[in-house]
């Protein structure tokens, strides 16, 4: 990524380029308080000269004479003026500072959640075939610790161009006063900054390298957090810790080698910085025979320089450093595509049947359906049934609008499903999978997630279709109880029953039933699926089950055999999976 010096460029300047497309006239507002707050810096070093000239009395003619003009004639009024004066240009100073610090500590943190939102807009918007193959902890390490390091660099560029104004405004302050010697001190920078330019390179290799480190101590911290009922089982703890130890080994040998650079980094610039101070000196009196007020002047300038100076070359570091998070954000928006500005609303398609015509979806690694046509009546409690690996999770992924048929087309309601389409119908749609979506949060909040305005009475009502009533009765604080991640608090059934629960206050147009109730005894799914299939306003309902007994519930079967999909009676579906005696 950051391979040579070529790629730094590319890749400071991409960065670059978004934080100034992010910016717009804020960053011109804040551009020229980093102007003013520079100038006034200078203004207060010019101010030195005529002060140093009051005290040495050696004071500039025309300075002297116009304070005497406007009535200060001794010395020590001349000096008072001059003293009020550079402490007005100080405060001013320190007031155009505060203003700029706010306005590019606003930049900052807008650009990074800017980015952070992008990232998560890219994700939920990307097509579902893309997302399935990313890694979630790959997802979420750069939304967290690799975002929060592009708010570093960010930070870091920021103070080096406030570092590289006030450079500039120095150097050209000192040009003014001693040009000959200025321009001797700044090729002994030069040197300093050749020797940074050449550590760029591998300084954003060791960034690299960092940045895969996180991603692998996340995703071992994240497995083993998922695993852990496994691991603690089996006693395999030892194993996941073992890889997260050989992570953070390699992290902090990163870590070290860039304090080690950085640490030489400092070194070089002090003995560069004493070796200017003691340049201005001697230079300045033996070969350019300065007066003694200009060659205190210059060396005040200089000394204020090595902060800047010092900053600049420090952030530079750092900021090189941490690029390759910037880069790893972008690249996973590559991956997924550029869908940050596509709409998740669109007017949901018309009531009316589903129709497949001639539908194919073929997965690159095998399997999926292929020429599926058939037509799903509205409010068709319609069972999915065949072994495993026969297609029924895809055809299912494709009617709900998660996967693009490579060929035929979808229809609902006489609307076909295209992007914008499949948006809306995404609207009407609830999902309930085998494994349900819980999160660490109360009962009701995992309930209303999807219907945020739903009453209690509502609540109550979808409960009790999911058998859920008992359970919530039973828990500590009712529907405010915590049920721990993933649910983990509670059983495999209580989560599908919650989930179910969840998927019916949403009132869908489209029910989907993805093994969603295997964990329940088969007494329990059976009440379940009673209540479902009897509800007066009945959603369309499409239920993968391996159990024949489930498809007794349903009005339709689709059978669905190495890709081929065919849709008929229950009857006839269950007399074909029954074997023959």
């Amino acid at each position: 990524m950051l391979a040579r010096a070529a790629d730094l460029r590319r890749g400071l300047s991409m960065m670059a380029r978004a934080f100034v497309g992010h910016a717009g006239w804020r960053g011109a507002r804040g551009g020229l308080l980093v102007a003013l707050a520079a100038a006034l810096d200078g203004a207060s070093i010019l101010l030195l000269v005529p002060m140093l000239s009051a005290v040495v009395g050696s004071g500039n003619a025309r300075v002297t004479a116009a304070l005497r003009g406007w009535g200060f004639v001794t010395p020590e009024a001349q000096l008072g003026v001059l003293v009020a004066g550079f402490l007005a240009v100080a405060l001013l100073r320190l007031a155009v500072n505060y203003a700029r610090d706010l306005a590019l500590n606003a930049l900052q943190t807008g650009f990074v959640e800017d980015e952070r939102g992008r990232l998560l807009a890219q994700v939920a918007r990307a097509p579902w075939h893309r997302v399935a193959q990313l890694s979630h902890m790959r997802v979420t390490n750069l939304l967290t610790m690799e975002i929060n390091r592009v708010s570093a660099a960010l930070q870091l560029l920021l103070q080096s161009s406030v570092a590289l104004v006030m450079l500039l405004v120095q150097t050209a302050i000192a040009f003014a006063l001693a040009p000959l010697l200025t321009a001797a001190l700044l090729l002994v920078f030069g040197g300093a900054v050749l020797t940074f330019l050449l550590s760029g390179a591998r300084i954003g290799r060791m960034g690299e390298e960092l940045m895969r480190t996180n991603q692998s101590m996340m995703a071992h911290s994240g497995t083993f957090l998922q695993g852990l009922k496994t691991a603690i089982a089996q006693n395999a703890q030892a194993r996941f810790l073992t890889e997260y130890s050989a992570a953070l080994r390699r992290s902090r040998k990163v870590t070290t080698q860039f304090a080690q650079q950085s640490a030489r980094t400092r070194l070089v610039l002090g003995a560069v910085i004493s070796l200017l101070a003691a340049a201005t000196v001697y230079l300045g009196f033996a070969v350019f025979h300065l007066a003694p007020v200009l060659l205190i002047t210059v060396l005040v300038i200089f000394a204020r320089m090595s902060a800047p100076m010092v900053q600049l070359f420090q952030s530079a570091q750092q900021m090189v450093y941490t690029l390759p998070s910037f880069l790893a954000v972008r690249a996973l928006g590559e991956q997924l595509g550029e869908t940050a500005g596509a709409t998740l609303s669109a007017p949901s398609p018309p009531p009316g049947p589903i129709e497949l015509d001639g539908v194919t979806y073929r997965h690159a690694g095998g399997g999926g359906v292929a020429d599926v046509t058939l037509t799903v009546p509205p409010g068709a409690f319609v069972g999915i049934a065949g072994t495993s690996g026969a297609g029924k999770t895809t055809l299912v992924d494709l009617v709900v609008g998660l996967l693009e048929p490579q060929a035929g087309t979808i229809a609902v309601g006489g609307q076909r499903l295209n992007a914008a389409g499949r948006s809306g119908w995404a609207t009407c749609v609830a999902y309930v999978a085998q494994d349900g979506f819980l999160f660490h949060d109360s009962v009701r909040r995992n309930l209303t997630w999807s219907s945020p305005e739903a009453s209690d009475a509502e609540i109550a009502e979808a409960l009790a279709l999911a058998g859920a009533t008992a359970l919530v009765a039973r828990l500590d604080q009712g529907l405010e109880t915590v049920i721990g991640e993933r649910g983990s608090l509670l059983s495999g059934g209580e989560r599908q029953r919650l989930g179910l629960a969840r998927a019916l206050l949403a009132r869908p147009r489209l029910l989907v039933l993805d093994e969603a109730a295997n964990a329940i005894d088969a007494e329990g799914e059976a009440a379940l699926l009673a209540r479902i299939a009897g509800l007066a306003q009945r959603p369309t309902i499409l239920m993968i089950s391996h159990r024949e007994a489930s498809l007794h519930f349903c009005d339709l079967v689709i059978r669905v055999e190495a890709g081929a999909a065919v849709l008929s009676s229950v009857e006839s579906a269950v007399r074909q999976s029954t074997p023959a005696h």
